[in-house]
């Protein structure tokens, strides 16, 4: 429908336990704990009345609890986290020592072995958002996600190749906002803000 705009709101899950500088990937790992006054406070920038969605993984769904209790979030597989395959659970510099031969200058399209490129998980991103933004046209949406899921998002709405979304920082907890609006039929796209801490 045209002029209907649907909002996006996304926030990166909080911290992982254990796994700083590795590739977790679609590992199942707990998140640490959020602070109560930090969680209110990113609710409080939050809408009352909203669709919440998020990754399968456990650390998207008890963040997605954390900042509004009670809630039960849509699980939706498109935005799960990279596939790392083989090299989940390893260190960058053990994962980079051991494939130097690979074209690290263009990181997005590097298949991990029995994994996924990050131009695969964009696909599936792409895929996800352009159907529940006709879903759910008009509405807003919190989305609890990843990393590269949330640049993944960035990409589309600003139609950057995927080389230059890599290098934007997402921080845990950080919000990042997308709205969409048809116009004369045309898919329009804008950016509040990406990766604001609060």
């Amino acid at each position: 429908m045209s002029g209907v705009r649907t909002e996006w709101i996304w926030i990166r899950h909080a911290p992982v336990q254990g796994q700083e500088s590795r590739y977790f990937g679609q590992l199942d790992v707990a998140p640490e704990p959020v602070d109560p006054a930090l969680a209110a406070a990113i609710a409080r920038r939050l809408p009352g009345v909203a669709v919440w969605l998020s990754s399968p993984l456990t650390r998207a769904r008890v963040t997605a609890m954390a900042l509004k209790p009670g809630a039960d979030p849509i699980p939706v597989s498109d935005f799960n986290e990279q596939n790392y395959g083989l090299w989940q659970g390893r260190s960058y510099n053990d994962v980079y020592t051991a494939n130097r031969t690979l074209d690290w200058a263009w990181p997005a399209e590097i298949v991990p072995p029995e994994g996924e490129s990050f131009v695969d998980v964009a696909t599936r991103v792409y895929a996800g958002v352009r159907r529940l933004t006709e879903h759910y046209a008009g509405h807003t949406l919190v989305s609890i996600g990843h990393a590269n899921t949330i640049r993944a998002a960035i990409a589309l709405a600003l139609e950057i190749d995927l080389a230059t979304a890599l290098r934007i920082d997402i921080a845990p907890l950080s919000v990042t906002k997308l709205g969409c609006r048809m116009v004369d039929g045309e898919v329009q796209w804008s950016v509040g803000c990406i990766n604001h801490e609060v």
